[in-house]
């Protein structure tokens, strides 16, 4: 353990009184340049985190990662983002050395495969991929091929639990809590609400069976960030994805507890013996939004069209050999048994008109302002930053109770004002603890509780040399308050995680994986374990 700590440095120097940068450059024995015997000074740390208006507990948080870290001998570059920008910056650019980030816990994600694959596999570590950051472990790869081939749920579920032991060791990211909670709403104006494992009132099914009150025709939901594109070609961002579904169909949804429930299908899909063939049968009479019919022909062309150029989901097709149709019946045959064909591919591919797409070049820049799906919702209008507008497409054959959805984003203050005013229904984000007691004192008020199974964390960016070392990353990891930000911060709202798969999802849940809890003396190991030293200005040094 380091005897001329930073800390004991400060506090040498509180016990002697305030003094200036000047007076202590000059002071016998305090020099603040690197000793002789040190190497280079170890980059600052470009972290990004969001704003307090953008996220209120996250900033919090971000800062108090930050303290930690200086107080260890880390020089930080705060840098604060609204959220779409965040997102940009850290997931599209990959602009960053640390940045916190959530990552939302929609139905879809409750099977492993997307935490385990999409996050984590080196193929996803292109611009704008999901394993943000770049880890390149070969036989990780190997491990998160092996549990996406395996039908064996038992065996199946030793490979998950092998590779979340994998990645806690390896810290390419520290998870920090599945935050969960509460999400407000008017009781009043709203009979009933329908929070959802891991999106609360976000839940695509919220949206679908909310009650309104008598003589309410329109459901104001507001969300502390907008929407970046409503394109499924881009789909980057949960809120994306969150309205996206309510105008798009999907063969498949993802039920309450998370498995893959018939849709625009009329039943399970009838797979082969060998695994190797899904034979779908869709609704007969089911229309787009423009009134053409929705038709098999659609559905083959929507695949080819996300295999060819999507760059979220022509992974999940990259098995399909054939798309052979029949009738109202398609077949996919595969050149290898998938487990997760029906979730990954079935259950997530959106079903776009022909009549309107095969035309455009490059679908992945369509603006498309009418946005016209098969889903429960139609497109109406859309001013950014402002509000977007849905109506019920009454001819949907299960239309929502809600004749008009306006989504309203904003400052996540301004939006707890505005529902404790009785201005806007439903709040998609959770509020601070004092908030929460506001609430829960109106009597028009309610706030509905779920669970999350998605999570916020540290992304460390693993293609930048300083961050290409595990005794650094866990370093960092040791320095994130977890308990605090849920037991304090969020007044008891969440659980503190280790993995990326959350507890609630227990079949698949390790949680016999390495912990990190805020220990700023098992961060100084660490980094005396990687070879790191601290100069008598107490900044952290690369040795000799």
């Amino acid at each position: 353990m380091r005897t001329n700590s930073r800390r004991s440095f400060l506090r040498s120097v509180g016990a002697t009184g305030a003094v200036g940068t000047a007076a202590l450059a000059g002071c016998a024995g305090v020099d603040t340049g690197a000793d002789e015997d040190l190497g280079e000074p170890v980059p600052e740390i470009q972290f990004v985190f969001q704003t307090a208006g953008a996220s209120p507990d996250r900033n919090e948080l971000g800062h108090l990662v930050a303290d930690n870290l200086e107080e260890i001998g880390f020089e930080v570059d705060r840098q604060e983002r609204e959220f779409d920008p965040l997102v940009q910056q850290s997931v599209v650019e990959q602009d960053f050395d640390v940045s916190l980030l959530g990552w939302g816990g929609t139905p879809e994600r409750i099977d492993p495969h997307i935490f385990l694959m999409d996050m984590h596999h080196s193929d996803f570590s292109m611009e704008g991929g999901r394993n943000t950051p770049g880890y390149n472990n070969p036989e990780y790869d190997e491990i998160a091929e092996m549990q996406a081939q395996e039908v064996d749920e038992d065996a199946r579920r030793e490979l998950v639990f092998e590779a979340q032991q994998m990645l806690s060791e390896d810290q390419p990211r520290c998870y920090i809590a599945n935050e969960g909670g509460d999400h407000p709403y008017n009781s009043e104006r709203l009979d009933s609400v329908n929070p959802t494992l891991g999106e609360g009132l976000n839940g695509f099914w919220n949206f679908l069976e909310l009650e309104p009150a008598d003589g309410v025709d329109e459901v104001t939901f507001g969300y502390g960030a907008d929407i970046i594109s409503l394109n499924p070609m881009q789909d980057l961002a949960t809120p994306d994805r969150q309205f996206i579904r309510l105008i798009y169909d999907q063969l498949y949804r993802f039920g309450e507890d998370g498995d893959p429930v018939p849709w625009l299908a009329v039943d399970e899909p009838e797979i082969s013996d060998d695994g190797t063939a899904f034979t779908v049968e869709i609704r007969e009479g089911h229309t787009f939004h423009d009134g053409e019919e929705v038709t098999i022909d659609d559905v083959e062309f929507s695949f080819e069209l996300f295999a060819e150029h999507s760059p979220t989901f022509q992974t999940y097709l990259e098995g399909i050999e054939e798309m052979e149709t029949s009738g109202n019946e398609i077949t996919f045959h595969l050149d290898e048994p998938d487990a997760t064909f029906v979730s990954n591919a079935l259950a997530q591919i959106y079903i776009f008109p022909e009549h309107i797409w095969a035309g455009i070049d490059d679908p992945t820049e369509q603006g498309d302002d009418e946005y016209i799906g098969s889903g429960p919702f139609v497109f109406e209008d859309w001013e950014r930053e402002v509000e977007m507008q849905l109506r019920r497409f009454d001819d949907h054959f299960q239309p929502p109770n809600v004749e008009r959805l306006i989504r309203v984003p904003g400052d996540a203050g301004t939006l707890i004002d505005q529902i404790e005013a009785h201005e806007i229904d439903m709040f998609g984000n959770e509020p601070t603890p004092v908030q929460a007691e506001r609430i829960a004192d109106d009597p028009d008020l309610g706030l509905a509780t779920f669970e999350d199974i998605g999570h916020v964390k540290l992304s460390y960016n693993m293609r930048r040399d300083h961050m290409d070392d595990v005794h650094l990353r866990r370093a960092i990891s040791y320095c994130v308050p977890k308990e605090t930000f849920v037991e304090d911060i969020r007044g008891g709202m969440g659980t503190v995680t280790h993995s990326p798969i959350a507890q609630a999802v227990e079949n698949w849940h390790n949680p016999d994986v390495r912990q990190y809890h805020e220990n700023l003396e098992a961060a100084e190991e660490e980094l005396e374990a990687g070879g790191y030293e601290w100069g008598s200005d107490g900044r952290l040094y690369y040795g000799e």
